[in-house]
């Protein structure tokens, strides 16, 4: 048998602890081991149903090249179904256990090789739940605990009732849990925090459920914010591409005639004039456009930030409620972004960073978390300074790193360019075909298209230093752009990079690495000065006193 494998997700506190908080400690309650809620069963059974597909059809195949009897066909295929539907979904569910401690939340699985991960209180970044609709008759919830790093380092909870989640929000605020509740509970009278929760018990139940649940709610999205961000989400285009995709790919199952025909149908039916070509556009684009409402609707109807005492809580979703729960003290960076049409709108959206993961959204992000997802540009900081009033986010007026050196940034791209199109102009030459001139746009397209790109960084990347602790930066990313608020306690390193041309001139390129899981990772900077370059780095590299 294969030894057990640990996971553990907490480090030793260094220095003495304070007598009284040891205490309390050796009084924590170690829990109870738990079984998950009897609903993963029937979750199980359907995953099992599906994986088991694949099975049958090999065991279809093998079954016909040996050409066994009747009897053991229809044995084989009941082994399969009952192994991945019935045995599997049971040795899973009793062999998974989790429990909640005085100092960390702990979950074990397996039975040959048994895996249990254990997360500080003091290491949770994110809580987040999801409710489908279907979980609702039973009050369950699936939880994911989300510790810094990679998805590795989640502890997912499939079906467990819903005050599980309490439950944990009550242990983190507990003295001596380790848990955050201590980290921002420094200013508070002594005795306090041990009063940050309070909770009622239900019906006996053993469980847990804050008697501030619903805390204090500091902005709703209405259903015109989630339309203006459903029609301005160019997110769109790429399901127009993926469409074409698929065109493409029903054109390999076809065959040639089937095929040749199909197409000689529409393009008859597009020869009737440009009106019909017109329609049939428009057409398409409200479909596509209709499609991105009913996405945006079932992520962010219903669309709620929620404060709760050190906590913020980020409600959605219609069929699935979504719930994120973030320490304050865990925000790692806040983003403004403005896409093309947003920006023409004069909207904005803002996200939230983290050291970690936050569980999986409906299009399968789990990177940054939507704070604000559409909101008018002359309302942001408004709204910002009383979701996040300890960030303290000023209107942004930012020192421009790139001003005067523009030719710094075209010199590479417009040499391709020019490389690139007479190039294919020699070889149009050479060939003599006609068509061959055509081939001489793409180059000219894409160069033209990247000396726009780096036009964009150069005009609006800059920085701006709010104090000794936070700092403004904003930069372009394609067509869209973005302002980034950080502190310099995330700032990793510095990484200034430079050529011969640049050097002779006093400029640099300036990355710095951020401590988050995805989204906004680094404040680059692609052509600064030097002495600009100097303060900065002086900056982010200061020992604090």
């Amino acid at each position: 048998m294969t030894a057990p494998t640990m996971q553990f997700a907490h480090s030793e506190q260094s220095g003495q602890g304070n007598p009284a908080d040891e205490d309390s400690r050796e009084h924590q309650p170690q829990g109870r081991w738990r079984l998950l809620h009897p609903l993963v069963l029937v979750e199980d059974a359907i995953s099992g149903v599906k994986s088991s597909v694949s099975l049958i059809i090999a065991a279809g195949v093998v079954v016909f090249r040996f050409d066994l009897p009747s009897w053991a066909i229809w044995a084989l295929g009941a082994a399969i179904v009952a192994c991945a539907c019935v045995i599997a979904p049971l040795l899973g569910y009793f062999s998974t256990r989790y429990r909640l401690t005085g100092e960390s939340v702990e979950y074990h699985t397996g039975i040959l090789v048994r895996k249990r991960n254990i997360i500080a209180y003091s290491h949770i970044h994110a809580v987040s739940s999801d409710e489908p609709f279907y979980y609702k008759p039973f009050s369950v919830v699936k939880l994911t605990v989300a510790s810094a790093g990679n998805v590795a380092a989640d502890m997912v909870l499939k079906a467990v009732p819903s005050d599980v989640q309490y439950e944990l929000e009550r242990l983190r605020g507990v003295p001596g849990s380790s848990g955050p509740g201590l980290a921002t509970a420094q200013g508070r009278l002594a005795g306090e925090g041990a009063s940050a929760v309070d909770t009622v018990s239900r019906d006996g139940a053993g469980t847990v459920e804050p008697a501030w649940e619903q805390g204090t709610r500091l902005y709703r999205a209405s259903t015109s914010d989630i339309l203006l961000y459903a029609l301005t989400d160019l997110r769109f285009l790429a399901a127009v591409l993926a469409l074409l995709g698929l065109l493409d790919r029903v054109r390999d199952l076809l065959s040639d005639r089937l095929f040749d025909e199909a197409a000689s149908k529409v393009t008859g039916f597009l020869s009737g004039g440009a009106f019909v070509v017109i329609v049939l556009g428009l057409l398409l684009v409200l479909a596509i456009m209709l499609a991105s409402v009913v996405n945006s609707m079932m992520q962010f109807y219903g669309f709620e930030v929620w404060r709760r005492q050190d906590d913020l809580v980020i409600e959605r979703g219609l069929l699935t409620r979504r719930k994120v729960t973030i320490p304050m003290d865990r925000i790692q960076s806040v983003g403004i972004h403005q896409s093309v049409m947003r920006r023409i709108l004069h909207l904005s959206s803002v996200t939230l960073s983290l050291s970690a993961s936050h569980g999986e959204d409906d299009d399968g992000d789990n990177t940054s978390i939507n704070l604000l997802p559409v909101i008018k540009q002359r309302a942001v900081i408004a709204e910002l300074a009383g979701i996040l009033p300890q960030w303290d986010i000023p209107e942004a007026e930012v020192e421009r790193t790139g001003r005067g050196l523009m030719r710094f940034l075209l010199v590479v791209p417009v040499s391709c360019t020019v490389i690139g199109t007479l190039a294919a102009s020699a070889v149009a030459t050479v060939t003599r075909e006609r068509m061959m001139l055509l081939w001489m746009l793409l180059p000219l397209a894409a160069g033209l298209l990247w000396c726009f790109f780096r036009w964009m960084k150069g005009r609006n990347e800059g920085f701006q230093l709010l104090d000794e602790q936070r700092i403004i930066v904003s930069g372009a990313r394609g067509f869209a752009l973005f302002w980034v608020v950080t502190r310099r306690s995330r700032i990793q390193s510095v990484e200034r990079r430079t050529t011969v041309l640049r050097q002779r001139r006093g400029v640099e390129g300036m990355t710095m690495p951020l401590f988050v899981f995805a989204g906004e990772s680094e404040l680059r900077f692609s052509a600064i000065r030097e002495d600009r370059a100097a303060k900065l780095q002086e900056w982010a590299m200061r020992i604090p006193d």
